[in-house]
């Protein structure tokens, strides 16, 4: 395990995250949306959507663009689909809704959508999905976000780096689960890019001037004082293929151009505009959509289904020096033998203590010693 990293008690983190939540004014049940998700995150192993994302709520609160005291409201619905304002409250307390939503109206539809708008980040797409997972059902979600990234070709930053998640049921084998981002990087690459002293993981950096492509991103970091990962930087990135770059495209026209409340990439704030306190919620829109497989036959078929083929797929014979791997199993082994602990990046771990804990005169001595007399 590298330095940069350490293990932590999944408990530990889940206290100090409702804690610290709570302590900015968001109710209980918001903090524990919040706290659910992010240790989620670090369950799957995808350490750039955990503890330091939280980093993105104290910035929206910092702005004033997010709203702690606000609750998600349903503005519109019918049978098979949902529609919520967000009213400047964060992601993790919109999806949840929508989830929640989608889920219960999937049970009678077979189908159904919730749309989702005016909110603010929702970290990892991966616990929201898990939650139609645990119903046996079919979970697909995404949201769009500030400017990240350049159209195909181009030099300015327009686009999504959107997170995406959709997973199917299964029986004992680690479900169909894909979970990535339709874009090659976002301002957690940048900073843990710097404080690792390492390249990126392509020449996907646009220089701003002449247009070369770069994988060091020391030129153009742009560091937000106190935060460990969410950086700015001065260059655009590159979309590097244009299958991605057509799921880009897409995955907007799902959150914002056919939701009724929803914001394109292209009317978002940018990073350096939070920095200036000068911003609107980091989202435009969102989608939750939920499929009951059990409508359609049975959901034992379903599963013993995905079973064999991801059973099949695994026994491929290898390359040499080659294993066949399934995206999400690891998440999956993690969350089947209920881990312990988790790894933590340690820039974010003293990013969430020093600066953003300090702002309520808490700290992780302090946290350790409630937590122990809990």
């Amino acid at each position: 395990m590298s330095t940069s990293v350490r293990l932590e008690s999944i408990d530990f983190l889940h206290f100090c995250l409702h804690k610290i939540a709570t302590a900015a004014g968001m109710s209980s049940c918001h903090a524990g949306h919040i706290a659910d998700a992010i240790v989620f995150a670090h369950r799957q192993g995808k350490l750039n959507q955990g503890l330091g994302v939280y980093e993105a709520i104290d910035i929206a609160l910092e702005a004033g663009v997010l709203d702690p005291a606000a609750v998600p409201e349903c503005v519109d619905e019918g049978p098979a689909y949902a529609v919520f304002d967000g009213h400047q409250s964060s992601g993790y307390y919109t999806l949840s809704l929508m989830a929640a939503a989608a889920i219960e109206k999937a049970r009678s539809s077979g189908i159904a959508i919730a749309f989702g708008a005016n909110h603010n980040d929702a970290g990892s797409f991966a616990h929201y999905v898990h939650m139609a997972y645990e119903q046996d059902m079919v979970g697909i979600a995404s949201n769009n976000t500030v400017p990240l990234a350049a159209p195909y070709g181009g030099m300015e930053n327009q686009l999504s780096c959107p997170p995406f998640d959709a997973i199917i049921p299964s029986g004992d084998e680690p479900p169909i689960w894909a979970s990535l981002k339709f874009a090659e990087w976002y301002d957690a690459d940048i900073s843990e890019a710097v404080q690792e002293q390492k390249p990126m993981k392509g020449q996907w950096l646009i220089d701003p001037v002449t247009g070369a492509l770069s994988d060091d991103p020391t030129p153009y970091a742009k560091p937000l004082e106190g935060y460990g990962r969410v950086w700015d930087a001065s260059c655009a990135g590159q979309i590097e293929t244009p299958r991605t770059y057509a799921l880009n495209l897409w995955n907007e026209g799902m959150c914002a151009v056919i939701n009724p409340l929803g914001k394109t990439s292209v009317e978002l704030p940018s990073i350096d505009d939070f920095a200036k306190g000068v911003a609107a919620p980091s989202v435009g829109g969102s989608y939750y959509m939920a499929i009951d497989p059990s409508r359609f036959g049975p959901i034992a078929a379903v599963k013993e289904r995905s079973d064999h083929f991801i059973r099949t797929v695994k026994n491929t014979r290898p390359r040499p020096d080659h294993r066949i791997r399934i995206p999400g199993e690891m998440a999956y082994e993690s969350i089947k033998n209920d881990e312990t602990q988790v790894q933590v990046m340690e820039s974010h771990w003293q990013a969430f203590f020093n600066t953003i804990a300090a702002k309520y005169e808490l700290s992780e001595s302090l946290l350790r010693e409630e937590y122990g007399n809990d």
